[in-house]
């Protein structure tokens, strides 16, 4: 799961949405916009389990960059924009419940 993102507009979705995702997940997205563009994501939906299952999005092209958010549980997520044309989003979940997950508009 995860991947390079270039079109200027799609969705990410957690790994079998909207069917439960998989233990042990770690998916990594890198969305890139033209240059002198920013980044809006706009969350669809957003149910993972507490605590142990979280998707990161970072402000740049890796995990190097400011964390965004940390986001985890079930949420209704405020749009999240970048200050650059990239942003790397993580999704890791542990070794036990799996929810529906999540789906995000760029």
């Amino acid at each position: 799961c995860g991947g390079n993102l270039t079109a200027t507009s799609g969705f990410v979705t957690s790994p079998n949405f909207p069917d439960d995702y998989d233990n042990d997940a770690n998916c990594e997205w890198a969305i890139t916009a033209p240059a002198g563009r920013i980044i809006h994501l706009i969350f669809v939906s957003f149910h993972v389990e507490q605590t142990y299952d979280v998707l990161t999005i970072y402000d740049g092209p890796s995990d190097s960059d400011m964390e965004l958010q940390r986001l985890t549980g079930d949420l209704s997520v405020s749009p999240i924009t970048s200050t650059s044309n990239t942003l790397f989003l993580r999704f890791t979940s542990d070794d036990s419940v799996t929810e529906e997950g999540f789906k995000l508009f760029y």
